[in-house]
């Protein structure tokens, strides 16, 4: 027979499993930048200080990195929204050394001085995509407050105060784990939108 604990875990590991399996997956994660995918403040620190991958808080960042980049395998599209110079956050994913997440991994960026509900919600109109296909990080207490206010369809994570449980956590998020992938060929035609877009407002 099973203790009372062993019954509620057995509860909410069968609950868990009919929601992942029912539950209509999230498809895009949106991520910060400073304090989210690297350590520090890239404008007042600049490429080199960052912490990704050397440091010990560096490498709690990398693992982070690591997840997101497994869930892009699996087909979730990565975005960016991030109050910075475009120039030098493309200049980190391309440059740095020890990042793993690249600029060829994203499908749109939104680097500006804008809202993050602005942003999210202009890549979500975008890739032509629900608002409720989105999933939202940021280390701003401030940012997430406001995205829950204005676009309350989109789910926004609340990071762990600790960084080095952010690995797990995002890993462990029920969003992602419905039992079937998005086909790469669905992945394909997001890159090529967002490539369209971006071309056009270049020209």
């Amino acid at each position: 027979t099973l203790s009372q604990t062993g019954i509620d875990e057995l509860a909410n590991f069968i609950s868990n499993f009919f929601t992942r399996y029912s539950k209509p997956k999230s498809k895009v994660l949106v991520l910060d930048c400073d304090n989210t995918l690297w350590g520090g403040v890239l404008g007042e620190e600049g490429i080199d200080k960052i912490e990704i991958g050397e440091t010990q808080i560096g490498k709690i960042y990398l693992d982070f990195q690591k997840e997101i980049l497994t869930l892009h395998n699996q087909g979730i599209l990565l975005a960016i929204s991030s109050k910075n110079n475009e120039k030098d956050i493309f200049n980190v994913l391309n440059n740095h050394p020890s990042i793993i997440l690249k600029k060829k991994h994203f499908v749109n960026f939104k680097i500006n001085w804008d809202s993050k509900s602005k942003n999210i919600a202009k890549i979500a109109k975008e890739l032509n995509l629900g608002l409720d296909s989105f999933v939202f990080w940021d280390d701003n207490p401030v940012e997430r407050d406001l995205v829950k206010k204005i676009l309350p369809e989109v789910f926004t994570i609340e990071p762990n105060e600790d960084i080095v449980y952010w690995p797990e956590q995002i890993s462990s998020l029920e969003n992602f784990s419905n039992l079937s992938n998005v086909k790469d060929d669905k992945t394909k035609k997001y890159h090529a939108r967002a490539k369209f877009i971006n071309d056009k407002d270049s020209a």
